[in-house]
């Protein structure tokens, strides 16, 4: 976990999925109203107090969160009621706003290194999977999606046996459609796993 003060009232906090996986918490289960998600965040701002000395409990603070290649970032800025010209009602306001998940289905994601074994895994899925199926290039990396469903149970198990690496952490599928390349989705990933399967 690295921790940078930006300025006197903002910091930020960047995490690996190691880090993640050492608050031994599942990310699907940080729901607004979750006690995963007030333990998360009550270790996060007792960091910070302890390591840069940016007192997080005085007055109100905007906490943001975004995906990364490896994990996450979180910003934590303390809201500056006098710079932002903000009413003393909205600034009461302000503490009613609940947070929305976005991610409501669990997405499967799978990395693989070489495209040799990516088509390896690619000519035994079934069709009905390849169709609920995403592939994206990110940096020199081939990432796999597929919902998680008991209807694709046997795809998620060939991928696991032939992928290097494996993530259900919902930030990082938004990080991947964001900055990695679409290769093919869909009907259109099916159509080339036909292709390759005629090449083997």
């Amino acid at each position: 976990m690295r921790i940078e003060r930006l300025n006197s009232d903002k910091v930020k906090v960047t995490l690996t999925t190691a880090d993640l996986m050492n608050f031994d918490i599942d990310m699907e289960q940080l729901t607004p109203d979750s006690r995963e998600l007030h333990t998360f965040l009550f270790h996060i701002m007792e960091t910070i107090r302890e390591e840069t000395g940016f007192n997080p409990y005085n007055g109100q603070v905007i906490v943001e969160a975004s995906p990364s290649r490896d994990g996450m970032s979180i910003t934590v800025s303390r809201l500056n009621t006098a710079a932002k010209r903000v009413t003393k009602r909205q600034f009461n306001t302000a503490s009613n706003i609940k947070a929305v998940p976005k991610h409501k289905e669990k997405t499967e994601i799978f990395y693989f290194e070489n495209f040799s074994d990516l088509c390896g895994a690619l000519i035994r899925i079934e069709d009905a999977s390849l169709i609920s199926a995403g592939l994206y290039r990110l940096n020199s990396t081939y990432c796999f999606t597929i919902p998680n469903k008991a209807c694709h149970k046997k795809c998620i198990h060939i991928m696991l046996e032939f992928s290097a690496k494996r993530s259900i952490y919902p930030m990082q599928i938004t990080y991947i459609k964001e900055h990695g390349t679409l290769i093919a989705k869909g009907t259109k990933l099916f159509e080339m796993t036909e292709k390759i399967k005629q090449l083997t």
